[in-house]
């Protein structure tokens, strides 16, 4: 068998999530269908780097191919673009060792969550971009993030599917930027961007981070309140699940 390696770019807004599912079209089912019909419709193994959700996105999603023919690198990659759906492109592609396990040799996973509070919800950015209809304060919201640093129990920042050993992960940085808008940008003023990485992530645990930091940061909920959050397991979250379109997995790092 050979092995390799890639990163997927891919807009998530028509896709069923990553994971492959009976009757629905997924971004791992799109990339087994165009792999195994390149291998003369033998059967292949495509293995991602963790799991997105309906209509999430990526920017630096990895994963590992197991096939039984041989391609160069450069070829593999332009049939595989050749084939994909186009929104789904294939950014690298190169050789890797059978051992190589894309979940557990990740040493970090960086996400992305763009969100704006502009009275102009652009119609372009609609599926890549949460709008709010409320204001928030770029302090709270750092302030908030803060609270979500370090290895913590994130019991009430996931939502039950995927069966999981534990529910302790630890966060290496989290902040809220604005995204600077302009003449030749195409976000509105008062755009903003999460970017949070860690070890690794629980099921919508970065949607519900998410959510709670903007429940700081319009002042819903007090920072007291949102450390208790890392004591116990509450009855019910500290906010709603925020929606998946403003989510990017953008880069995992080995």
């Amino acid at each position: 068998m050979k092995f390799y390696k890639g990163v997927v770019q891919y807009n998530g807004t028509s896709f069923f999530g990553w994971q492959k599912q009976p009757d629905q079209i997924t971004i791992q089912g799109e990339l087994e269908k165009v792999v195994s019909r390149l291998n003369g419709n033998k059967e292949i193994q495509v293995i991602g780097s963790g799991r997105t959700d309906t209509a999430v996105h990526s920017i630096g999603q990895v994963f590992k191919i197991t096939m039984p023919n041989d391609f160069e690198e450069s070829k593999l990659l332009k049939g595989m673009n050749g084939l994909l759906p186009e929104d789904i492109v294939v950014s690298s592609l190169e050789r890797c060792d059978e051992n190589f396990q894309p979940v557990f040799d990740a040493k970090s996973k960086t996400y992305k969550y763009y969100f704006s509070t502009s009275d102009v919800k652009s119609p372009h950015l609609r599926s890549l971009v949460t709008f709010l209809d409320y204001d928030v304060d770029l302090a709270l919201m750092n302030e908030a993030c803060q609270q979500f640093v370090g290895e913590k129990d994130f019991v009430n920042f996931h939502t039950v599917g995927t069966p999981v050993k534990t529910t302790v992960r630890e966060i290496f940085s989290c902040e809220v930027e604005e995204v600077v808008s302009g003449e030749h940008s195409i976000y509105p003023d008062k755009t903003y961007v999460l970017i949070v990485t860690g070890s690794g992530f629980l099921k919508q645990m970065v949607r519900l981070i998410m959510s709670a930091i903007w429940a700081v940061g319009r002042e819903r909920v007090g920072i007291e309140k949102l450390s208790m959050a890392f004591d116990t397991k509450l009855e019910q979250k500290v906010a709603a699940t925020a929606p998946p379109q403003g989510l990017y997995l953008y880069e995992v790092k080995y």
